[in-house]
């Protein structure tokens, strides 16, 4: 894992949500619909995708978590259907970047949550997300280029 504090822009984003708990079922549904909504419209190309995560599964009941699949798209862009739109917050991020087979996203997020803990910074409300940099499939083994960004509480 490669950390960094990083200020990050806003991402207008078209988004999916599903509800359930976290993993490859609520994701998958997610990622699946919202590749087949974005990529006909050219949006994969042009853009960063997003994995956010509104709820700790630690408090929050599994069922009652909430995954929001991401694809960044300019300002006022036409939604339909269950694709909405929404502004993923700038500000300051803890950036911490994985390479990553589809198995050991639980263990990164354990792993980002330990340097955080250790560290003398503090998450903000704003919700966590993963910003991905590849396609897996195209990957030579496989793997996920991702970072897990978390929020961090500006200074008073």
């Amino acid at each position: 894992m490669k950390t960094e504090i990083k200020e990050m822009p806003d991402y207008t984003v078209a988004y999916i949500r599903k509800t359930g708990p976290y993993g490859k079922a609520t994701c998958a549904a997610a990622f699946d619909d919202m590749m087949r909504w974005a990529g006909p419209k050219g949006y994969l190309a042009k853009g960063p995708v997003f994995g956010m995560y509104w709820d700790n599964p630690g408090v929050t009941p599994p069922d009652r978590c909430r995954t929001d699949a991401c694809v960044a798209v300019p300002p006022g862009t036409v939604t339909d259907g269950q694709v909405g739109l929404q502004v993923i917050t700038g500000g300051s991020y803890a950036v911490c970047g994985f390479e990553l087979g589809p198995d050991e996203f639980p263990q990164a997020w354990d792993e980002a949550f330990a340097w955080l803990v250790s560290s003398d910074l503090q998450c903000d409300d704003r919700p966590c997300f993963e910003m991905y940099h590849n396609n897996a499939e195209e990957h030579p083994e496989g793997k996920w280029v991702v970072d897990i960004c978390i929020p961090l509480k500006r200074e008073c």
